[in-house]
């Protein structure tokens, strides 16, 4: 009696290892494509971060003009001007630039400038507005 109950059971090992074989394939199949699409989602949200990075750069680089730091008589007298694009090669903005603009308006005798930083790393492009009176 034992003999044909060991006969009956000696199939199950071969179809038990291949299933087990598929789903653990597939779950490593699965864990890729997560680690891949991380790798991704983190490459671009680091990009929209240095392109953030680089228009507030510019936009920096264009409130100097405005209100000139006093160690550096080469901002003096300067108010807004025609676009200016700037080209990163510092340390964290290798290949950002910034394209600033810059327009003045004079309301109720109170002179405002606009000025509009876009910052692009890649393909991630950030836009920065500042407002002031001077």
């Amino acid at each position: 009696m034992t003999i044909n109950k060991l006969s009956r059971q000696l199939g199950i090992g071969l179809p038990a290892a291949i299933f087990i074989i598929t789903v653990m394939a597939v779950i490593a199949v699965a864990v890729n494509q997560l680690v891949n699409q991380n790798a991704q989602s983190f490459e671009e949200e680091l990009n929209f971060t240095r392109a953030f990075y680089a228009a507030e750069s510019g936009a920096g680089f264009a409130m100097n003009g405005i209100y000139p730091p006093e160690e550096y008589s080469v901002y003096a007298g300067t108010t807004c001007t025609a676009p200016v694009t700037y080209n990163f090669a510092v340390s964290g903005l290798e290949n950002c630039s910034a394209v600033v603009s810059c327009t003045e308006v004079i309301i109720g005798g109170t002179n405002y400038a606009t000025i509009q930083s876009e910052g692009s790393c890649g393909d991630v492009e950030r836009t920065i507005q500042v407002r002031t009176v001077y």
